[in-house]
């Protein structure tokens, strides 16, 4: 699966929520297919929603979250979203992030998915991720900032300046790691699946945009490559 990556703007007292997403789609040998972008955005709401797996599915799901947010408000469509989960269907495999403005708390991101627990979280559950969420798969490394060559933010920094002057080194280490295609299935091929574009979407208060930050050299009918060493 692809990646996300959200951020809020502070732990504390968030008046912002960041989100990155590439824009591979390939195919179950891990050819890149087409470049489209992930995440979805109201025209009407400060609210995105940024998606993993099946990108037909995503969509889908995507569009209906923000009808339900410009029908009812963020805070009403994540009670029924609560609500639905139970019944979302497991299969083709999906990770949704929503990134908003509660009227009553401000900027938040919550998180479903419909993988059995044991891939990251409880299927079928809207979580809150905490202050960081990173939606990427693993080849079972441990997971460090060292490791990926990004300092952590200095004082003083944002952390939408910080992602928007790292998001690429962290998108490029993990497109780096050869991850199976079907994380259900073990015969699945190990491929190089994050590429095509990196966005970053920030939602504030009163606006929500979408920035590309980068695109990479990946040539539609072709396996997305590891980065020369």
């Amino acid at each position: 699966m692809s990646g996300i990556l959200s951020a809020l703007s502070s732990a504390i007292s968030p008046d912002a929520v960041i989100v990155l997403t590439d824009g591979a789609v390939y195919d179950r040998d891990g050819t890149l297919l087409k470049v489209a972008r992930k995440v979805a955005v109201s025209e009407r709401l400060p609210l995105a929603v940024a998606y993993r797996g099946n990108l037909d599915f995503g969509e889908d799901v995507s569009q209906r979250i923000i009808a339900a947010a410009e029908r009812s408000g963020f805070d009403q469509m994540l009670a029924e979203i609560a609500a639905a989960l139970p019944w979302l269907p497991s299969s083709p495999m999906l990770e949704v992030l929503i990134a908003g403005v509660s009227e009553t708390a401000g900027p938040m991101h919550r998180m479903f998915q419909n993988r059995p627990a044991k891939y990251g979280c409880a299927p079928s559950t809207l979580i809150d991720p905490g202050p960081l969420h990173w939606g990427f798969g693993t080849d079972g490394r441990a997971i460090t900032l060292q490791a990926m060559g990004v300092p952590a933010p200095a004082g003083g920094q944002t952390i939408q300046a910080w992602l928007s002057m790292h998001g690429v080194s962290i998108f490029e280490y993990f497109r780096n790691f050869p991850v199976p295609i079907d994380p259900f299935d073990a015969n699945t091929d190990r491929q190089h699946l994050i590429g095509g574009i990196l966005d970053i979407t920030v939602v504030k208060r009163g606006s929500v945009s979408t920035t590309m930050l980068h695109r990479w050299p990946d040539k539609i009918g072709e396996k997305m490559k590891r980065k020369a060493t």
